[in-house]
């Protein structure tokens, strides 16, 4: 009798565990919100400076990107945050804000973003933050240079104001293009020296425009203290591009056909469907004559 009671409170026992599991995992669903996550980054270009938060949701046991998730983004100042912007992800889970000059900075000079999802009606609560640090990334190159050299400046300002470089940051040298970056070679990384300098030599047959001209780029991408920071520069260094006078010539397998095929085919339409038209005239001659029986 003992071992049956045993055996019955173990049961008991392990059918409650499972109903807690079960009610812990369907925890969200009760909610009717999903779980979402938050990736933040802080992007400078020349013109510039933003914050981009992603974010991603759960969904059917993985994350997907989330749309028109309400993401509102803070500024640390003396531990109080600060509201800076909103914005809504969009098809790719993204919501970017431009970044207003002479955010808050800490004892180290580093300031400090927060991303937070809050009170939305799909998504449970949920923040990320970053710190990062002021920088500033130069290029520099001499159109004359056949030696094809660009060098990079990468510096940050100490607590006196003045301009420090920066050491052991790497460096990636590209060519912008209409859709997007092309590296500048295989090896397009470079680490700054004890002066924050990085140079590299481009190819002299990179395609340019009708001109010749390219645009040169460094970028130093998702750096822990300074984040991702982008430099431009136009140089007349690429292959020049020939105008083609015909794009498309008449061909068999071009875009349009030789004359000699169209005229001979708009002929031979032409005299189908004289012959068609020539017929339904006589047709319509022996029936007003009265040689065809109406239908």
């Amino acid at each position: 009798m003992k071992s049956i009671l045993k055996k019955i409170t173990l049961a008991i026992s392990i059918t409650g565990l499972f109903c807690n599991i079960s009610a812990a995992q369907d925890q969200p669903k009760a909610t009717g919100k999903s779980e979402a996550t938050i990736g933040l980054s802080y992007n400078k270009k020349a013109d510039s400076k933003t914050a981009v938060a992603v974010v991603k949701v759960k969904k059917d046991g993985r994350f997907v990107p989330a749309l028109n998730a309400k993401v509102n983004f803070y500024a640390v100042h003396d531990k109080e945050q600060q509201l800076l912007k909103s914005a809504s992800t969009d098809n790719k889970g993204r919501a970017v804000i431009e970044l207003q000059k002479g955010l808050p900075v800490d004892e180290n000079l580093a300031s400090t973003i927060v991303a937070k999802i809050e009170n939305d009606k799909l998504y449970e609560n949920t923040e990320e933050q970053m710190h990062f640090k002021e920088a500033n990334l130069t290029l520099s190159l001499n159109p004359a240079d056949t030696a094809h050299l660009v060098t990079a400046k990468l510096t940050e300002m100490d607590k006196d104001g003045k301009e420090v470089p920066v050491k052991g940051a790497e460096l990636k040298f590209y060519v912008q293009r209409l859709f997007g970056s092309m590296p500048a070679g295989e090896n397009n990384t470079v680490t700054t020296d004890e002066n924050g300098i990085a140079t590299f030599a481009y190819s002299k047959n990179i395609p340019g425009d009708t001109a010749g001209l390219i645009t040169v780029a460094v970028k130093m991408e998702d750096n822990e203290q300074f984040g991702s920071i982008e430099s431009k520069l136009p140089a007349a260094w690429g292959t020049s591009l020939a105008i083609i006078k015909d794009p498309f010539p008449r061909a068999l397998w071009g875009v349009y056909a030789p004359w000699p095929i169209i005229i001979t085919l708009s002929t031979l339409f032409g005299i189908v469907w004289s012959i068609y038209v020539s017929i339904v005239i006589k047709l319509f001659k022996i029936k007003k004559e009265g040689g065809m029986p109406n239908v």
